[in-house]
């Protein structure tokens, strides 16, 4: 058995030193040899997802995303309850996520518009759903409930990435003819954004004052690994 490892091992050796191989297929092999709920291939998967989205020629830079914080029976979890799996790269800004996912909004480049870029990569995971929770409440309710909960507030960061996710994934467009809360960031110091699709699919961010709430507008959170939690 050791000379079978041993002969592969010098066989793959030989195909990257003469130029058969490379890095992208050794990839490509190590994410097919993994279960869907190995934290090693959600995070190749990942990384393969930002790469071909062609993250790299935007933001001029390698993307190598970190480890995976979720264990393997959280995703198994994650994958039961209908949640996703999901990372938002450090020192992404929110204009290189819109030209990313081709989503674009005044709310992208308004200097009103607190940045939320990550610092670290941020992994976390989230309802699947296409409609949200929190109905009914107001920013203020949301950012407590959420906060109350041990549950992370959604930023326009994270919005465009979970977007763009979901579309990936289900080939559907989430909140449709919903707004949603986005407590993490500020419009002009006391204001809070909220942000949604109309009917025609388009995409509309909004400047809002926390104390609204309405029949359409609700919000999302994500939830850290329970290693990440205090």
């Amino acid at each position: 058995m050791e000379n079978t490892k041993q002969n592969v091992l010098n066989l793959v050796e030989n195909l990257i030193g003469e130029g058969v191989i490379g890095a992208s297929d050794l990839k490509r092999y190590v994410r097919g040899s993994l279960s869907s709920t190995d934290p090693g291939y959600i995070r190749e998967e990942m990384e393969g997802w930002y790469i071909n989205a062609g993250i790299e020629a935007i933001i001029g830079r390698k993307l190598t995303l970190s480890s995976c914080p979720f264990t393997e029976e959280e995703i198994l979890e994650a994958q039961e309850n209908n949640e996703i799996i999901m990372c938002v790269p450090k020192g992404v800004t929110r204009q290189e996520l819109g030209k990313l996912f081709h989503i674009d909004s005044w709310a992208l480049y308004d200097p009103l518009v607190t940045p939320a870029t990550e610092i670290e990569d941020f992994w976390f995971k989230t309802s699947a759903s296409l409609t949200p929770s929190y109905m009914k409440k107001t920013g203020i309710e949301v950012n407590h409930e959420v906060e109350d909960e041990q549950k992370i507030n959604f930023s326009i960061e994270r919005y465009l990435a979970f977007i763009a996710r979901i579309r990936y994934l289900f080939g559907k467009t989430p909140d449709s003819e919903y707004w949603i809360w986005l407590p993490r960031g500020r419009y002009d110091r006391s204001g809070m954004l909220v942000a949604g699709f109309d009917r025609n699919d388009s995409f509309n961010v909004h400047g809002w004052m926390p104390q609204f709430s309405a029949s359409f507008l609700g919000a999302r959170c994500g939830s850290l690994p329970k290693s990440k939690l205090k």
